[in-house]
């Protein structure tokens, strides 16, 4: 549109001169030498419009030839680039979806048109990942690394790589040479963080953590309760050593820093016991069994009591507040029943069945309650056939792996990831569900 109304305005230029020149008539005359040239001004201006056509002419086909072939290099260099460009946002969509072939066929397309640019070597890496071909990617990756101005993508590439087939040698080799290369790499304090977590050098973690936040890499929930794990820890391993008193102040710090996570509060507990504070676990664990109610404070709150009859009333002072929950309701019953008060072990239990919220632990105290009770072993063994079917009792449960464990620790056992366990059930059991069906926590781990 633009350009039909350029052409139309110059037009309408031309035929208003023409005209103008027609309704003034007039007689032109050159004298050069010894000649003499007579004509109208129409034509003479006509002729003088036609000359300067020629010449202009005649410049636009030496700027042609003398730029001419320039200018078709660099439309053809943007035609590549274009086209260069579509294969590679086609390529990262394959990416994304997943399809491993298209991604590759993608990639050497845009390879094609641009060049081994940064760019088309990454997505050859990642078309690489998906199809398996570890070997090439990580000669991609390794060809990224030597580049100066894209050896931060190289190394993390090859770190992720590493990190995959949980190679923490060659990990912890690539992340010191990245961080001699670039030490202020935000990322790099991540994978430090997860690498320092792993080894239990608890202190430096905890320093590689700070940066991380520092950097906003992690939401400051996620730093707190990082931080809380690694103070967990590090009360646990002073407990182990015998160092009570740096237990004790390093879990203090741990619930302070999450003061609503329960290994925190448990960690706490089980170091004022352990550092002969009896009354301060006693008061650490009424204050949050209201809202977390759990197995081990109550073995916590029993430890140490050598009357039953007055440790199952010290439970039931625990539990009084909140008697309707399931947990206090075992609690409650586990006590009465180390105590032989076997009428309120029944009461408690019964109601536990009635409600739907018996585990297998339930349904074998019932077993073990009728042959101390009354020695009724047919009794027993319908309430252990009944446990085969109930509900797994929850344990500490990985998210990376799944792997159960019986106490909190801040490695799993299995896979080694950090801060990854919860107290859940690992799933209903096959006669009720169907299948097995391990839940796993909420809180995306390392």
């Amino acid at each position: 549109m633009k350009r039909l109304f350029g052409f139309t305005l110059r037009l309408v230029v031309l035929v208003a001169l023409a005209v103008w020149l027609v309704d003034r008539p007039g007689t032109a005359r050159i004298i050069w030498h010894d000649y003499v040239i007579e004509t109208s001004a129409a034509f003479l201006g006509l002729a003088a419009l036609a000359v300067g056509f020629v010449f202009y002419l005649l410049f636009r086909f030496w700027h042609l030839l003398r730029h001419g072939p320039e200018r078709w290099r660099q439309s053809r260099k943007l035609k590549n680039l274009r086209r260069g460009h579509e294969h590679l946002t086609e390529g990262i969509i394959a990416v994304a979806g997943g399809d491993a072939v298209e991604a590759g066929r993608k990639a050497v397309q845009a390879r094609r048109f641009l060049g081994p640019t940064t760019l088309t070597q990454l997505l050859q890496a990642q078309a690489a990942q998906l199809a398996g071909d570890s070997r090439a990617a990580q000669e991609i990756f390794r060809a990224l690394a030597s580049e100066s101005d894209s050896a931060v993508l190289g190394y993390r590439g090859l770190i992720m790589e590493a990190r995959r087939t949980k190679n923490v040698a060659e990990m912890e080799r690539l992340v010191e040479k990245l961080h001699r290369l670039a030490p202020e790499t935000p990322w790099l304090n991540l994978v430090r963080f997860e690498l320092l977590a792993q080894r239990q050098a608890w202190d430096e973690a905890n320093a590689a953590l700070a940066q991380a936040a520092s950097a906003r890499l992690l939401e400051p929930a996620r730093v707190k309760r990082h931080r809380a794990a690694l103070l967990a820890a590090a009360s646990q391993r002073a407990a182990q050593q015998g160092y009570s008193d740096k237990a004790l102040q390093a879990a203090e710090k741990a619930a302070k820093q999450a003061p609503d996570w329960f290994p925190a509060i448990l960690v706490l507990a089980q170091a004022q016991m352990t550092s002969g504070h009896r009354r301060a676990a006693h008061r650490t664990i009424e204050k949050n069994w209201p809202r977390m109610a759990h197995p081990q404070l109550a073995s916590l709150w029993r430890s140490g009591e050598s009357d039953l009859t007055e440790a199952c009333q010290q439970i039931e002072k625990l539990c009084r507040d909140n008697e309707e929950n399931a947990v206090s309701r075992l609690a409650m019953a586990e006590a009465a029943f180390a105590a032989d008060i076997w009428g309120e072990a029944r009461r408690h239990l019964m109601a536990l069945i009635n409600r739907g919220e018996a585990t297998q632990s339930v349904y074998r105290l019932m077993a073990k309650l009728e042959r101390r009770e009354s020695g009724d072993e047919q009794a027993a063994l319908q309430w252990m056939t009944r446990a085969a079917d109930a509900p797994q009792d929850p344990v500490w449960l990985c998210q990376a792996c799944g792997g159960a464990h019986k106490e909190w620790e801040a490695l799993c056992a299995h896979c080694g990831a950090f801060d990854t366990l919860d107290w859940r059930s690992p799933g209903m059991s096959r006669g009720r569900s169907g299948g097995f069906a391990v839940e796993l926590v909420t809180h995306q781990g390392f």
